[in-house]
C-alpha cells in the first residue's frame, strides 16, 4: 500500500500534521502542493492520497483549489482531506464539487485544531495553549490513523448551527475575503525599522512575491499572495507588519518544530 500526502503550510501547523501522519501511516510520502503545482500535469499513482491544509476565510486555500483542479486521481482508490482548523462540512462539500467533475469524491474528511495564526485579527496563542492543543492533536491523529490505513469512509460532522452559519455568514465572508484579496491585505505588508535585511522573508515566501531591494523587502503587486503568513510569522526580528492591522502590538506564532527552511523547501 502506497500513501501520498499533499500539504500546504505557511506557519508550520499543516506540515507538522502531515509529518505526524507520515510517522503513523506506513509507506507515506509527503509532497508540497506548491512544488506539485509547478508541473504541467499532476498524476499520483498512490493507492491512498491525502491533502492537509489550513483554513483560509472559512474554506480551503486557493492554492489547494488550483491543485484539485489539476491533479489526476485515476490510480487512487482512497482520497481524504484534513484541515488544520476546525471547520464546517461545507469546506469538504466544496472540495467535492471539484472532485465530482473528475468522477470522484472524498472518501474521508477530518478537521483538527491547531494554534490560530491569523495575526491581523487574533492574538497569538500562549505556550500553555500550544502545548494543550498539541496533546489533543496527538490523540486525534491516533484516532485518524486506522481510519486512513483501513481506508474507511468517515466524514467530519458539525452541528446544525455551524452548518447554518456555513451556508450564510461564512459563505458571504469567503466571497468577500477572496473578492477583495482579504480587504487589500496583500498590499498592506511592509518591513519596519527593525528589519536587518536577512532575506528570510524572500526565501520563505511561497508565492515568490517578495524581493530584497537595498536590503529591504518589496512585495511585488503583480504576483498574488497565498496569504500563508510565513513572512510575518518567521521574521526573526518581527519587522514585518500589516498596515492598519495593529500587528506592531502583537506577537508572532509559527509551529515550534517547523523551521523557516522547512517552509521554504515547499518551493523546491
Amino acid at each position: 500500500m502506497s500513501v501520498q500526502i499533499y500539504y500546504f503550510s505557511g506557519t508550520g501547523n499543516s506540515l507538522h500534521v502531515a509529518q505526524e501522519l507520515k510517522r503513523r501511516v506506513p509507506n507515506t510520502n509527503l509532497v508540497p502542493i506548491i512544488s506539485a503545482l509547478k508541473k504541467d500535469q499532476i498524476v499520483t499513482e498512490a493507492e491512498i492520497v491525502g491533502m492537509v491544509f489550513p483554513i483560509h476565510a472559512h474554506t480551503f486555500p486557493l492554492v489547494v483549489k488550483e491543485f484539485l483542479q489539476k491533479v489526476d486521481f485515476q490510480f487512487s482508490s482512497y482520497i481524504f482531506a484534513l484541515s488544520t482548523r476546525l471547520c464546517a462540512e461545507k469546506v469538504f462539500s466544496d472540495m467535492n464539487k471539484i472532485l465530482k467533475r473528475k468522477g470522484r469524491t472524498l472518501d474521508a474528511s477530518f478537521a483538527v485544531e491547531t494554534p490560530i495564526n491569523y495575526i491581523p485579527l487574533f492574538s497569538v496563542p500562549t505556550q500553555e495553549e500550544v502545548k494543550k492543543l498539541e496533546l489533543e492533536l496527538q490523540k486525534r491523529l491516533d484516532e485518524i490513523q486506522p481510519i486512513i490505513t483501513n481506508k474507511q469512509t468517515r466524514y467530519e460532522k458539525t452541528g446544525l448551527l455551524v452548518a447554518l452559519l456555513a451556508h450564510t455568514i461564512f459563505r458571504v465572508n469567503t466571497f468577500l475575503f477572496q473578492k477583495t484579496r482579504y480587504f487589500g491585505l496583500e498590499k498592506a505588508f511592509y518591513a519596519d525599522d527593525k528589519c536587518i535585511g536577512c532575506g528570510t522573508c524572500q526565501e520563505i515566501c511561497l508565492s515568490n512575491k517578495i524581493n530584497l531591494v537595498d536590503k529591504k523587502p518589496i512585495w511585488n503587486d503583480d504576483i498574488d499572495c497565498t496569504f500563508c503568513f510565513a513572512c510575518i510569522s518567521y521574521c526573526p526580528v518581527q519587522a514585518i507588519q500589516a498596515k492598519r492591522k495593529r500587528t506592531t502590538k502583537k506577537g508572532r506564532y509559527h509551529h515550534p518544530a517547523i523551521s523557516a527552511k522547512d517552509i521554504a523547501m515547499q518551493k523546491q
